[in-house]
């Protein structure tokens, strides 16, 4: 290995905006079978759609919906009526996941699962005279287990992203609902929506479109009718690694005949909501107990709330300077310790930290006390970590905390957390705009081949999009989402340790997780 085919101080990487982390759902959007009340629709196929929910009482079928997450069904408001002045409410709903034909109850082995509705939100009671905000969500008795043929379905919860989800011109919908027949079909059907102006709609129902309602339709006499209310106008969008299936419309109404033209509520004009409604809806109830590092790399964990922080802030990031310069970055997981690479990191010249979003004047740096590079490390390709101990203890904030790592002495927690790091899609962060990307794992026997560079199993060999670039230098941090109630939190899976300067090498990250032992030996909590 020669200097000048590898970064020590900055690597290129592309970084695509938040990715996952913006999403309600991280296991959301990716389907098995990509192959559709449908007016003129086709099949949709039996594992296209998975997030598909049927609506129904215990003798009728009533709408559609969308499973969003393990615990929430999103569909309209309008289908919680009973009467036609929604002044009576239905009870008794039924919640049917991994439906495709009604027909049946024996789909191979693909069966669908029937889940009672406990409760179910609406932003405000739902108006026949003007069907603005038509939206509601519904609470299952119990909580779903994700399968082949039963998985959540995307929501994009930063609503800064509308203006992007505005400019979609094609969607997909789905349903059951009523077909050129007259009839309510057996098999899920799916029709291509074009996005119109919202003026095409007046000149066609004589209702004048708010923001939060999209005018829809397909222009060859396609359309959801009768049965559809309630089910998902959405598109495929990338999150720089995979393209994921995305709800950005709920079917809500049309003409009487059907067969053109459609208004479907805006569900990024809906996030707030959303996301009130879901991530804080009898919480606690629904928490598993994780034995951390320190508790307090979840956001706002006592209060039991959200943090008020935009999604991309990492408040955990750490540059460590050397006087003036950043040497290397790392990651906050304690009060008194930060984690880097030993590489690039001095024996005995004075250190200071600066972290996440605060500026750069004198009392916003950490002096590091003593530096504790892993015994055993002896170049970029082994043991390549070190420890870093501060003079005084972080106070933690909103814009401070440590990221989230498994507690030294719990094994069984350490698998738990490894097991979710060994996952195909992970997150790269680097620093300044546009700073996080999902990347890929590549093959660790390949990865540096061709300059017999051995990587170990203590290595983390990563591949990233070729059509994006990002600021990732040693130390920077590959990471994992943590979906742990309403916290906005983030697991350590590695730290950037080598890579080409090259556009769209692959990269290698120490893998953090084979050191919890060591630091749990330094860390004293």
């Amino acid at each position: 290995m020669t200097s000048a085919a590898y970064w020590v101080t900055l690597i290129v990487l592309v970084l695509l905006k938040q990715g996952s982390t913006s999403l309600l759902d991280e296991d959301c959007g990716v389907a098995s079978d990509i192959v559709g009340r449908i007016m003129h629709g086709t099949p949709a196929g039996i594992l296209a759609n998975p997030w598909m929910a049927l609506i129904k009482t215990p003798t009728e079928f009533i709408c559609a919906g969308t499973l969003i997450n393990n615990r929430f069904v999103l569909s309209a408001s309008h289908c919680l009526c009973k009467s036609s002045d929604c002044g009576e409410k239905h009870t008794q709903l039924i919640a049917r996941l991994g439906e495709y034909n009604r027909s049946t109850d024996n789909e191979s082995l693909h069966r669908h699962e029937d889940f009672n509705v406990v409760s179910f939100y609406e932003p405000k009671p739902f108006e026949t005279s003007t069907s603005y905000g038509d939206i509601a969500l519904l609470k299952l008795q119990r909580s779903v287990v994700y399968k082949l043929h039963i998985r959540p379905i995307c929501i994009q919860l930063d609503s800064r992203h509308k203006s992007e989800t505005d400019a979609i011109s094609k969607f997909t919908a789905v349903g059951w609902g009523k077909t050129e027949t007259g009839n309510t079909s057996d098999v899920l059907q799916k029709v291509v929506i074009n996005r119109l102006d919202k003026s095409t709609c007046y000149q066609f129902l004589w209702e004048n479109l708010t923001d939060s309602q999209i005018c829809g339709g397909s222009g060859n006499g396609a359309d959801t009718c009768n049965g559809d209310s309630g089910g998902p106008l959405y598109s495929k969008v990338s999150d720089g690694v995979t393209w994921r299936q995305t709800q950005f419309g709920i079917v809500s109404f049309g003409s009487k005949q059907c067969g053109g033209i459609g208004v479907y509520t805006d569900v990024m004009s809906h996030v707030d909501f959303i996301e009130r409604v879901v991530l804080e809806s009898d919480i606690t109830v629904l928490l598993p107990t994780i034995d951390f590092l320190d508790e307090g790399c979840l956001d706002n964990a006592k209060l039991g709330r959200r943090a008020k922080t935009p999604p991309e802030t990492f408040p955990w990031l750490a540059e460590v300077y050397m006087e003036s310069f950043v040497v290397t970055y790392g990651v906050l997981i304690s009060h008194r310790f930060v984690l880097t690479t030993a590489e690039l990191i001095p024996e005995e010249i004075p250190l200071k930290v600066l972290f996440g979003e605060t500026s750069e004047s004198i009392m916003d740096f950490y002096e590091v006390s003593s530096v504790h590079k892993h015994p055993e490390f002896m170049s970029l390709a082994r043991n390549d970590i070190a420890l870093l101990e501060l003079e005084r203890e972080v106070e933690y904030s909103d814009l401070i905390r440590p990221i989230c790592l498994p507690s030294p002495t719990n094994k069984k927690e350490q698998e738990k957390f490894q097991m979710k790091a060994d996952r195909a899609e992970l997150t790269a962060v680097g620093w300044g705009i546009r700073r996080s990307s999902m990347v890929h794992r590549a093959n660790s026997t390949e990865c540096y081949q061709e300059d017999l560079q051995e990587i170990g199993d203590k290595q983390i060999c990563m591949e990233h999009p070729k059509s994006i670039t990002s600021n990732v230098g040693s130390g920077s941090p590959l990471v994992k989402p943590l979906s742990h109630g309403n916290s906005r939190a983030f697991t350590l899976v590695g730290l950037a340790s080598f890579g080409r300067m090259e556009n769209h090498s692959r990269d290698v990250y120490t893998n953090v997780l084979s050191y919890v032992d060591w630091l749990g030996t330094l860390v004293k909590m």
